[in-house]
């Protein structure tokens, strides 16, 4: 009996490692989409999250200055609210007082809150009638689209409505995404009640 020193080497066929790149290049292109549409869907859930804040934030600042305001005035689509200086320079609370005819008076100045959209900015302006006090502006939403405020009866209420951009401007399927609307109105302070 002879025995052959030829030894069988074993390994892959090219067929076979052409289908395991093959088997290997799906996975991974499954993964990536996988990847980039849970990216997608995180970036469209904090878009979600970061308008809804902004649009609670506006209705929320708006109807609080509104409800503390004794007057209201709109001059080129910009609401200015009249209310009494309820502190002082220091950040103290003034102790009110009542003038001849029992209306309550709050220090001698108004303070002046100023709303409007600057670009795609919402900005809240506070700015005290007192001589020496600095205004203060601060952007309290952002992608923003437009600010109305409607002349309805701006003596007793503020109806304003604000419309923000979406994030995400186009889906595959439905096509463009239209902006959400938020609507506010608030009595102000010293209206009178309605029947």
């Amino acid at each position: 009996m002879k025995t052959s020193s030829y030894s069988r080497i074993q390994g892959f066929t090219l067929i076979e490692a052409l289908m395991a790149v093959a088997c290997g290049s799906m996975i991974l292109a499954a993964v990536l989409a996988a990847g980039t549409a849970l990216q997608r869907s995180f970036m469209a859930v904090e878009g979600y999250s970061i308008a809804e804040g902004d649009q609670l934030r506006v209705s929320d600042y708006i109807a609080m200055d509104c409800r503390r305001s004794t007057s209201a005035a709109v001059a080129n689509n910009v609401l200015t609210l009249t209310l009494p200086n309820y502190y002082d320079n220091s950040g103290n609370p003034i102790t009110p007082t009542f003038d001849a005819n029992g209306n309550i008076q709050y220090g001698t100045s108004p303070v002046f809150v100023s709303y409007y959209a600057q670009g795609t900015d919402f900005i809240r302006q506070v700015a005290p009638s007192a001589v020496g006090s600095t205004t203060t502006t601060t952007i309290i939403a952002s992608n923003i689209d437009s600010f109305t405020v409607l002349p309805q009866d701006i003596t007793s209420s503020v109806t304003c409505t604000i419309t923000f951009a979406p994030r995400f401007r186009y889906l595959a399927g439905p096509g463009p995404v239209n902006g959400t609307t938020v609507y506010s109105n608030t009595f102000l302070r010293n209206a009178a009640a309605r029947q």
